[in-house]
């Protein structure tokens, strides 16, 4: 008989380092997977408006911003809104804050379920400072 030479003999190449290369390139799809839905809750905004099938099974409260003077700057929960009338999401927390240029302003924190009118009323805050005079000379009898 006659001995094959070392090329026949040959061990297998190593299919463990492929294996392990595939179980890799598997873990790193999966985490990839994993980012892109993070970013995309990240990205949403929580306090969007649900969707008309979503609005469906609960309706939006409706609140109305009753003497709310022209050029006033209106935030609900932080963000800027341009009207007086609109719409939030029933049985949650929201806060109001309107301001305008002189520096008056108002806030209110509220519970909305239903419709909701809320009277605005601008007031300047006031801050009591002393003041002591200076260079005031003292009087000798």
């Amino acid at each position: 008989m006659v001995k094959p030479d070392n090329e026949e003999n040959a061990t297998p190449l190593n299919s463990v380092g492929r294996v392990l290369d595939s179980r890799w390139m598997m873990a790193f799809a999966v985490l990839s997977v994993l980012v892109a839905i993070a970013w995309a809750l990240l990205e949403s905004d929580p306090r969007a408006r649900p969707t008309a099938g979503a609005g469906a099974t609960r309706p939006m409260a409706t609140v109305e911003l009753l003497g709310v003077p022209p050029e006033s700057e209106v935030l609900l929960d932080g963000m800027k809104i341009d009207n007086s009338l609109f719409g939030v999401t029933p049985g949650t927390r929201h806060a109001l804050e309107v301001s305008d240029a002189q520096g008056r302003t108002w806030r209110q924190v509220f519970l909305a379920e239903g419709s909701i009118s809320l009277i605005v009323e601008l007031r300047t805050q006031f801050v009591e400072v002393e003041v002591a005079p200076t260079g005031a000379a003292k009087k000798s009898d």
